[in-house]
């Protein structure tokens, strides 16, 4: 591996790890807003329980889909031309 292929794996591992903090952390301040203008409702948690989880998997996944996306490109569009190069 690459110095600059294992600093960006590790950069990602940041990311995804600070998305998954910061996105806790704006479900439980919704939460907590919710709770002190008004009585909480089971549809209200479960909402907002809902969204910080599935904008967690979509956080977490996505990194994922792009890379495999992008090493998948080079099989359908090939980086060399058909006619090769003059």
């Amino acid at each position: 591996m690459t110095y600059l292929l294992n600093f960006l794996i590790v950069l990602a591992g940041f990311a995804r790890t600070g998305g998954l903090v910061i996105v806790g952390l704006v479900s439980t301040y919704v939460l907590i807003a919710e709770a002190a203008k008004s009585k909480l409702s089971a549809a209200r948690i479960i909402t907002v329980a809902a969204s910080a989880i599935l904008a967690g998997v979509v956080l977490w996944i996505l990194p994922s889909l792009i890379n495999y996306a992008r090493y998948d490109v080079s099989t359908f569009v090939p980086d060399y031309p058909i006619g090769g190069y003059r």
